[in-house]
């Protein structure tokens, strides 16, 4: 038999796996486990693994810094053996470093502040070459942003794009635990349809065997099945939009948070919007407070301002805009809204029936008004919804004053025939909601890898 090694935690192994039953071909290496940076404690022993952050060579001296995804601690090298091994490190190397964990002498940027370890061996697991872009972000300039997309798997290990990825994180997580609390059926709707959701052409055509399918623009049609037969239902899926935009605040693959409930109207439906984001700011608060020191953001848990969509339009011609009832609001007139009432999602409801799609809900048809609604949340649309139309011959009506042909929707229809109950919801694009959490001046910087008219790589 071939001598191999068996590698053991620092435990006492011996309990149960005694040397003397060792045969004489094997060799036991006990090794540390892995401690993580957040979990070092002063006075004992340690071994951590992770990324060199940053390298400093003094005469009798070296420091490095060593980041894994809980946090970064200087490490100080006297030993001279350790010190030849320098030579061979480059920045975002991933190393293992061993020794003893002592309170901080140095306080190193970005690192912990109250410990340090003492290094007594140094491994380079695997070399790093030359960067193409910054990842230690101090004293250089900043990357601009097509670039660091370029690169992002290198570009999310900077601290501060860390910080927007956990916060994300959070959210989502968030999202979910506040309609799990409340009762709600998750569900998974499909990704590939037969015809638009929402009417117009903005879809992506994909080959489906022998026929033509798109890409789905939102579970609008599917969420809404499920309510009137589960009640109440929520997803969080991918969805693909291909209008051609090319702004800050647009990408073409987003991830929805969509809620529907059965026996709800817009009042009802947009309360639990209200209550929803306010959970999910309460949550990143709780959280995520050394991401929120990072990104260096002030975050209110924010109130609610309720407008119908004919005072709305009254109080921004009152603030220097031009509007008139049927017109859509530009994101100037929504940052206005903002503005004038800061810390708040601001709905805006009783929206006219000609400019919201064909399943929402006709509230007054004399008055021309509906049951839809929008949501404003730091300066931008955060969520859409409203009141749905369960009635079929009423669907059917609307969906030809669309300009849309009712065949196409025979399957939808037809769902409504059989005892379909009042209903609305929402939907909530997650990068959206964390773009205005966070106040950042573009929605890529909070999507992992965007999909836009310009970029479908990496």
């Amino acid at each position: 038999m071939e001598s191999c090694f068996i590698k053991f935690k620092e435990i006492d192994y011996r309990r149960i796996f005694p040397i003397e039953n060792i045969k004489n071909n094997f060799m036991l290496e006990v090794v540390m486990e892995r401690t993580y940076i957040e979990n070092l404690r002063p006075g004992e022993e340690s071994s951590i693994s992770g990324w060199v952050y940053e390298i400093r060579e003094l005469a009798k001296i070296k420091f490095m810094v060593i980041r894994d995804f809980t946090g970064m601690v200087q490490c100080i090298v006297k030993d001279e053996k350790i010190m030849k091994v320098f030579p061979e490190l480059s920045l975002e190397s991933v190393v293992e470093v061993s020794g003893v964990v002592k309170k901080a002498e140095v306080k190193a940027e970005h690192a912990r502040r109250d410990v340090e370890i003492e290094v007594k061996s140094l491994k380079i697991l695997n070399k790093a070459e030359k960067l193409p872009i910054h990842v230690n972000e101090k004293a250089v300039e900043a990357t601009e942003l097509s670039k660091r997309l370029d690169y992002r798997s290198l570009d999310v290990r900077k601290p501060r794009v860390q910080a927007i990825f956990k916060i994300q994180s959070t959210v989502i997580n968030a999202f979910r635990e506040f309609f799990y609390k409340n009762k709600f059926i998750e569900i998974q709707p499909p990704g590939i349809i037969a015809t638009s959701t929402e009417g117009g052409t903005d879809l992506f055509e994909v080959k489906y065997f022998d026929k033509k399918a798109y890409l789905a623009q939102s579970p609008q049609l599917y969420k809404q099945l499920m309510a009137i037969s589960l009640e109440k239902v929520f997803s969080t899926s991918a969805i693909w939009r291909a209008e051609k935009h090319d702004t800050s605040k647009h990408i073409n693959e987003i991830r929805q948070m969509d809620i529907e409930v059965a026996f709800a109207d817009d009042l009802k439906i947009m309360k639990y919007l209200e209550e929803a984001v306010q959970f999910i700011v309460q949550k990143v608060l709780e959280n995520n407070k050394k991401e929120i020191e990072v990104l260096g953001i002030e975050l209110k848990v924010p109130k609610a301002k309720y407008l119908t969509y004919k005072e709305a339009i009254e109080l921004l011609n009152k603030n220097g805009f031009k509007l008139k009832v049927g017109d859509d609001f530009e994101p100037e007139a929504e940052r206005k809204l903002c503005e004038l009432f800061p810390d708040s999602i601001v709905f805006t409801y009783e929206w006219p029936i000609e400019i919201k799609p064909f399943y929402i809900w006709p509230k007054d048809e004399k008055k021309g008004v509906s049951g839809g609604f929008d949501a404003l949340y730091g300066g931008v649309e955060i969520s859409s919804g409203g009141q749905r139309i369960h009635l079929p011959e009423l669907l059917t009506k609307q969906i030809k004053l669309k300009g849309l042909k009712p065949k196409d929707f025979d399957w939808y229809i037809e769902a409504f025939k059989y005892g379909a109950p009042m209903h609305a919801g929402w939907s909530i694009g997650l990068e959206r909601l964390t773009y205005a959490i966070l106040g950042l001046d573009n929605i890529r910087e909070v999507t992992l890898f965007p999909r836009d008219r310009r970029r479908l790589t990496p």
